[in-house]
């Protein structure tokens, strides 16, 4: 019997039953938000002003998406703004659409009277969280009694299944190209917008929380807890304790170093130098001086953190680690330099006569109409660089992952094509051609008070070979997962640190014997979550296993299941189960200990008779063993199906 007919087939279920929850604290006086109401006149008029001003500015509006699709989307958006609405109900509208543009500068801020009232009032979840192996895990609470504590599992939010709410707020994310597995990220992380891309849509979808419901679980537990916390202020969201890069830090506070004998780890979290400027190559001048005075030979940059920013952080790193004087960009291109009377709406940065009147004579007509800058004295990126006399010469490896985007994923595409660095992490989001950017304008709607960033040139990399809409590929994949998180392990970073190959186990290495555990899944028609206790029998020899499950289907219900597992074509392909489903291997690592072994591995399937990309990932350290199944159809991050959570049994020799 297939697991997935498992999951539709036991009747007799053992149901997560929540504990009795733990004393809660008064709910606090919070003075609601009243939404703006809007007449269809008005609504309307929001929405003409938003197409007119995409329409004559945007240089990517039909980058990714084709006119047909578009049209569809400002259909969608108009007929929400044909009857009276909200601004909260606008707001949700708003984002749906332009996340449909797949521009990841280009996203709806909340009106001025908005975000006041969520700098005033507590709205925030008190809590932060990655998404790992398609599941919610906390990373910090801010210590209200009961809270779930960090490495448990968030399966519920104020009556929503977790899968619902990611799905549906998953909608609203602003991306470049085809680059949904930035999602996930985005939606624990994000100092773009308001903290993360959860707490800054959940509003506009279920408005302003006046608590937090939560539903969690430790990782193998068979009972589900449950929670009632009081919202936090933004202020105190972005003070709790968090792994990465603070909200909206800056390049000169951004960056940590150290040496370690011939090897340099440099960390920079953001480019972001605009707010409080430095020079940036003498800023980083020092740390390359030090390199060269040691005899350094290993440089390990690691990029994860950073979504992108200034461009002279860019070229700064390309002077110290290029070889040869280098070129960065190609001339960006507008659509417009005239936008009739819609700078009367819009804001920005710097002299307006300047932006939004340049002199003709800065730019060359395009034969397709197109508008294409020319060099300016202040342009580095335009201009050829040469290297610096401290320029590193020995090997570097970048770490990347799915936060970078913009300027972040240029660099990594230059180091990638002019150097040649080893990438290990995942692959970047963005866009290694060059993102739609440039200048953001700040369009407000004048009825409803709410804001739209949009961008106004499209940034070009000069680099020969990309992939249209992707970010950066790794030539090492490294993929984070739930045990390395309870380990407290970096992986990548060891990866990257790691001169020679480790010793990887076979599957029956890691798997044969005894094992028993639970079961977690998701119904497929509720997603609420099932646990049941499981055991497991495993058997095989090298690089093929059999599975003989059983479950515990409730008082007197046995239910038992069997499954095999394959490696070939030289460890490329995972094939599993009963219908021989052939999955690509992206990660098959070994550690320090024999029986180590982390296995990531991606195919296509179908949920309920719709196609869906999936993801195996098996861990085992030390005496436990997890075996997780993600699924995800197109624009949605990848969530968890089921997860077996297993301890070894040690056998009796009697």
């Amino acid at each position: 019997m297939s697991l997935r007919l498992l999951a539709l087939s036991c009747s007799a279920l053992l149901l997560a039953v929540p504990t009795l929850a733990a004393a809660e604290p008064p709910a606090p006086v919070v003075a609601p938000y009243s939404p703006v109401t809007l007449d269809a006149v008005k609504a309307r008029a929001d929405v003409a002003l938003l197409r007119r001003a995409l329409e004559t500015i945007h240089p990517g509006l039909y980058r990714y998406r084709s006119r047909a699709e578009l049209q569809a989307a400002f259909a969608r958006l108009e007929a929400a703004a044909s009857r009276p609405t909200t601004d909260l109900a606008l707001w949700r509208a708003l984002a749906l659409m332009l996340a449909e543009l797949h521009c990841d500068h280009t996203k709806p801020e909340p009106s001025v009277a908005l975000e006041a009232y969520r700098r005033t009032h507590p709205t925030h979840l008190p809590l932060r969280f990655k998404i790992l192996e398609g599941r919610m895990i906390v990373v910090s609470n801010d210590g209200q009694p009961g809270a779930p504590p960090p490495g448990a599992e968030l399966v519920g939010i104020n009556g929503l299944p977790v899968p619902r709410v990611l799905t549906e707020l998953g909608r609203a994310v602003a991306l470049d190209g085809s680059t949904d597995h930035a999602i996930a990220a985005k939606l624990g992380s994000d100092s773009d917008l308001m903290g993360d891309d959860f707490n800054e849509y959940w509003p506009a979808f279920h408005g302003f929380p006046t608590k937090w419901v939560l539903d969690w679980k430790r990782s193998g537990a068979l009972r589900l807890s449950h929670s009632t916390l009081a919202p936090i202020s933004f202020k105190e969201w972005t003070a709790l304790s968090w792994p990465g890069s603070p909200y909206r830090d800056e390049f000169y506070k951004a960056i940590h170093w150290r040496i370690d004998g011939k090897r340099a780890l440099l960390r920079i979290d953001t480019f972001v130098n605009y707010r409080n400027p430095v020079d940036a190559t003498a800023f980083l001048g020092g740390f390359f001086k030090t390199l060269k005075a040691q005899g350094v030979e290993q440089l390990v940059l690691d990029l994860r953190e950073s979504g992108g920013g200034s461009e002279d952080v860019s070229v700064a790193l390309g002077r110290y680690l290029l070889k040869a004087p280098f070129l960065w960009s190609k001339p960006s291109l507008l659509k417009a330099i005239r936008y009739g009377d819609l700078p009367t709406h819009i804001e920005s940065w710097g002299d307006r006569k300047a932006v939004f009147e340049p002199d003709e004579k800065g730019f060359r007509r395009t034969s397709d109409g197109w508008w294409e800058r020319l060099p300016r004295p202040d342009d580095e990126g335009l201009r050829m660089q040469d290297v610096s006399p401290d320029a590193f010469t020995g090997a570097v490896t970048v770490l990347s992952g799915p936060m970078n985007g913009s300027g972040t994923t240029r660099t990594l595409a230059q180091l990638k094509e002019k150097l040649g660095a080893r990438l290990v992490g995942e692959e970047s989001a963005g866009s290694a051609e060059g993102p739609t950017a440039g200048r953001i304008f700040l369009l407000t709607l004048p009825h409803s008070g709410l804001r739209v960033r949009i961008p106004n040139a499209w940034n070009r990399t000069n680099i020969e070979h990309f992939v249209p809409g992707r970010g950066v590929p790794v030539d090492e994949t490294v993929v984070p997962t739930v045990a390395d998180f309870e380990a407290g392990r970096d992986r990548a970073v060891e990866v990257a640190k790691t001169s020679g190959t480790v010793v990887v186990p076979t599957l029956a290495t890691v798997l044969a014997g005894s094992w028993s555990g639970t079961l977690d899944y998701r119904d497929f028609q509720s997603d609420r979550r099932v646990i049941l206790p499981t055991t497991l029998e495993a058997t095989g020899d090298g690089e093929e296993i059999r599975f003989a499950f059983t479950f515990d289907d409730g008082p007197g219900k046995t239910v038992r299941s069997t499954q095999s597992w394959r490696i070939r074509d030289e460890g490329r392909t995972l094939v599993t189960g009963e219908d021989r489903e052939e999955m690509k291997i992206l990660e098959r690592r070994g550690g320090s200990a024999a029986a180590e072994l982390t296995l990531v591995a991606e195919g296509r399937g179908e949920e309920n008779k719709q196609p869906v990309e999936v993801r195996t990932v098996l861990t085992r350290r030390g005496a436990v063993l997890s075996i997780s199944r993600l699924t995800r159809r197109p624009g949605e991050p990848f969530l968890l199906r089921h997860v077996y959570r297993m301890s070894a049994v040690a056998r009796s020799d009697g």
